[in-house]
């Protein structure tokens, strides 16, 4: 059990997927602290701002600017943050891309669901997974 409350970043450019994904966090982890980015240029320069990084960063690939992949490369390539666990959630399902994900450092690849009910399933585990509660 976590003396803090858990930290989940979301980096993503769709605010309504942003939103949704927060409520479903929020609703199986009340005590959880939701950090929104809209994209990869957005997630190194807060990583170094902050003193607390988040337990779990949940990462879109299809993003303008800085992308998933080259994102997570970045991620992986700086030593501060190269343990910090990484979840790909996006709208792709191509083994393609679970592969390349897997070998830039995802901990894990996941499709986001067509409904609330299922993205209440999915990030039921991750909670589990990743001790977030």
């Amino acid at each position: 059990m976590l003396t803090t409350c858990p930290r989940v970043w979301i980096v993503d450019d769709d605010t309504d997927d942003q939103y949704l994904f927060e409520i479903a966090f929020k609703r199986l982890v009340p005590p959880v602290e939701i950090k929104l980015l809209d994209d990869g240029e957005e997630l190194i320069p807060a990583l170094m701002q902050t003193s607390d990084l988040p337990n779990l960063i949940i990462l879109d690939l299809n993003m303008p600017r800085l992308n998933g992949f080259e994102t997570l490369k970045q991620l992986r390539q700086t030593p501060p943050y190269q343990h910090v666990p990484v979840i790909v959630l996006t709208t792709s399902s191509h083994r393609e891309d679970q592969e390349k994900a897997a070998r830039l450092g995802a901990n894990g690849f996941l499709t986001k669901p067509p409904s609330m009910d299922l993205l209440l399933v999915l990030f039921g585990q991750l909670v589990q997974d990743w001790e977030l509660s």
